[in-house]
């Protein structure tokens, strides 16, 4: 989960990476004689539009990727020292949400609290492999976004037009894979106000190579309809 109240890197998204996964095979039928095509079955229709949205995106931050002298100590609600991390590192979880230690422990931010340093973190547990969002559900890349609750209610299926078709890069099972542009809202933030999509796509190299190729500000919202069921 983002950490309340702290700002958040507004960045452009866009894709790129292996197409293969659930839609991958939609238009030809792997039974047919001699690869003859067959047209697929319509899909379902997604729900009514909800309009643009502007498109953010964040990822689990990692220790190992920040340079410079162990001197930011993490603290847990109870004051606790989790670990003791560069400052830049520690700034960028205290942003991202959910952060990898060199030890392998992953951190979640809790919320303010009134140790030595603000915010503090707990230890995410071991069946949520890359986080937790609100109301302790797990985070999954290009799955999870984080939303305002005042316009999107936490557990709200949207299919996201402009991410559907776009093979986004990571091994398998959790990345390379064509999308279908079914997202659920799973998390929030302090900087996710309004009419704001915050893309959860797992590790910071998968931004990168998404910022690389599609270059999307904003999409086009509809309920998930029987699209995303």
């Amino acid at each position: 989960m983002r950490a309340p109240g702290l700002p958040l890197l507004l960045l452009v998204v866009a894709c790129g990476g292996a197409a293969t996964g659930p839609d991958a095979t939609d238009d030809v039928d792997a039974g047919a004689p001699d690869g003859a095509g067959v047209d697929a079955p319509p899909r379902p229709d997604p729900g009514p539009v909800r309009g643009s949205f502007a498109l953010t995106y964040y990822w689990v931050t990692a220790e190992a990727d920040f340079a410079g002298a162990a001197d930011t100590a993490l603290y847990s609600p109870g004051c606790a020292a989790l670990a003791t991390v560069p400052r830049g590192f520690a700034d960028s979880l205290a942003v991202e949400g959910t952060g990898r230690l060199r030890d392998g422990r992953l951190l979640n931010v809790d919320g303010p609290c009134g140790c030595p340093a603000s915010p503090c973190f707990v230890e995410a547990p071991a069946d949520h492999a890359w986080g937790t969002g609100v109301m302790d559900r797990p985070l999954v890349p290009y799955r999870s976004i984080a939303v305002d609750p005042r316009v999107v209610p936490y557990g709200t299926t949207l299919w996201l037009a402009e991410l559907d078709g776009v093979a986004v890069p990571g091994p398998a099972p959790w990345g390379g894979f064509v999308h279908d542009g079914c997202v659920v809202a799973a998390d929030t933030g302090g900087a996710i106000v309004g009419q704001h999509l915050d893309w959860f796509v797992g590790e910071r190299a998968s931004y990168r190579t998404l910022d690389g190729t599609l270059g999307l500000a904003a999409v086009t919202v509809h309920d998930g309809g029987a699209r995303c069921p």
